[in-house]
């Protein structure tokens, strides 16, 4: 059978393309048994024109889209721009694993998946081929006949990733994308994070399927992905952008000591404070490890120990980012504006933890309610959300629709615009009106009006 995947991916802040690792795997998947797959990356801009005609030229047998939550209002405008398909239609991704209902809201969509969707989808393509009735397969919601929904229990997590594929990086413009993120390709050895962030989607997704959540891929299958793929490819350095890549130890060891034997590109990782110490940090950069990105979200110890579900304390933030500075590894901070219960007073200590840990950069974000997140919950319950809007409550991170008196969204975007020059005005001024520029209100003309020259910049910045 031919199958479409649909990724819309729009009004993405800097202009970066990027591949999407569930579509690659379910691709892949699915080309080992011998189907047919192609894609419509919708990047840029909404075009349902361009869409349909690659529909009508393609002319699959299955259009499966996938989507966050914020990029899920395209997904509903495409149905009704376009609807009713010529061909059965699923919609899959964190969206539709965290808010099922959703289904109920698309007239013309058939199906959602919940859950991981390599073996749903593939069982999915099989019956419809052979003609088959699809309402019973596992981790499907069905529209059926009857106008009813039939809603299926989702079976366990995939245990061993090492029996899947490598993802499918043809099916995207690969080498358009590493070009766009600075000459960099990435990849993701595991899935799951062992945390319960309240504001992350992690805590809600294990609860969608038994067995084990948190799963890594054995190293010598990923040192056999990264040999196919920089055979492949052209690319400057590697990120390997698993949720915490020093989740395990033994892992971490024995990839480090591997990698280095065989490839000499520099990488990057996300790690959690609480795996980090010199130990680590010297075994990471003595295998080619160039920058940390570590989560900082709150810099209020206690706020982010009662509202945010993360324990570990200021001093041991502080430690992590001074075992890489040792290390000689350049690190990113992450950083979130706007949780509910936060104030000015609670972001000023995100700030100074900042401004006293000096990364060597820094991310900023706007909070965002993620369906089925125990911060989107409590965003409801305090009448944060209107509960009549779902898909408003999503504005790339850029901006708020909360609605909290202690913290009104005008000082929500000034501590958003303002974070980075504040963290650098003293120590790197240079640095600090860079990045006063880039998130200003002008600042997303600004990055495309400078993307010819962003590596350069990106090294006065960051160093990296």
């Amino acid at each position: 059978m031919k199958v479409l995947f649909v990724y819309p991916d729009i009004g993405v802040r800097g202009g970066a393309r990027s591949y999407q690792f569930g579509i690659g795997l379910l691709s892949a998947l699915l080309r080992t048994r011998g189907h047919a797959t192609s894609l419509y990356y919708m990047f840029g801009d909404y075009n349902p024109a361009a869409l349909k005609r690659a529909v009508a030229m393609y002319q699959p047998g299955l259009i499966a889209f996938s989507a966050v939550s914020p990029q899920f209002r395209f997904v509903k405008q495409i149905f009704k721009d376009l609807a009713p398909f010529p061909a059965f239609t699923i919609l899959g991704g964190h969206h539709a694993t965290l808010a099922p209902e959703c289904l109920q809201t698309i007239e013309g969509l058939d199906a959602i998946c919940i859950g991981e969707g390599e073996y749903p989808l593939l069982e999915l393509v099989e019956t419809l081929e052979r003609g088959g009735e699809a309402s019973a397969i596992p981790n499907l919601w069905v529209k059926t006949r009857n106008q009813g929904i039939a809603k299926n229990a989702t079976r366990p997590f995939t245990e061993n990733l090492d029996t899947l594929p490598f993802v499918d990086r043809e099916l995207f413009d690969y080498q358009a994308i590493i070009n766009s993120d600075f000459h960099t390709a990435q990849f993701m050895f595991s899935r799951g994070c062992p945390y319960n962030c309240t504001f992350c989607s992690n805590h809600a997704l294990r609860e969608r399927q038994d067995g084990k959540y948190v799963r890594f891929r054995g190293v010598p299958s990923c040192l056999a992905e990264i040999r196919e793929v920089t055979g492949r490819y052209r690319m400057r350095a590697l990120y390997f952008n698993d949720d915490c890549f020093t989740t395990h130890r033994n892992f971490v060891d024995e990839f480090c000591t591997r990698y280095s034997e065989e490839f000499a590109l520099p990488f990057a990782i996300n790690a959690r404070p609480e795996t980090l110490n010199d130990d680590i940090c010297r075994v990471l950069k003595a295998a080619g490890c160039q920058r940390l990105s570590i989560g900082i979200e709150s810099g209020s110890e206690s706020f982010r120990q009662k509202v945010l579900g993360r324990r570990q304390s200021n001093e041991r933030i502080v430690a992590a980012f001074a075992a890489a500075r040792r290390a000689g590894i350049k690190t990113k901070s992450f950083n979130i504006v706007g949780f509910p219960y936060e104030t000015p007073a609670i972001f000023q200590e995100t700030v100074d933890l900042n401004e006293r840990i000096q990364p060597d950069s820094v991310i900023i974000g706007i909070f965002e309610p993620y369906p089925g997140t125990r911060l989107a919950e409590i965003c409801l319950q305090e009448g944060f959300l209107p509960s009549d809007q779902p898909d408003a409550w999503f504005l790339g991170r850029m901006d708020t629709i909360l609605n909290m008196p202690a913290f009104p969204r005008r000082a929500i975007l000034r501590c958003f615009r303002n974070f980075a020059f504040n963290v650098y005005k003293k120590s790197a001024p240079l640095k600090a009106f860079f990045y006063k520029a880039y998130y200003s209100a002008a600042g997303e003309r600004l990055i495309r009006l400078l993307a010819p020259v962003k590596d350069l910049l990106r090294r006065l910045v960051m160093g990296v």
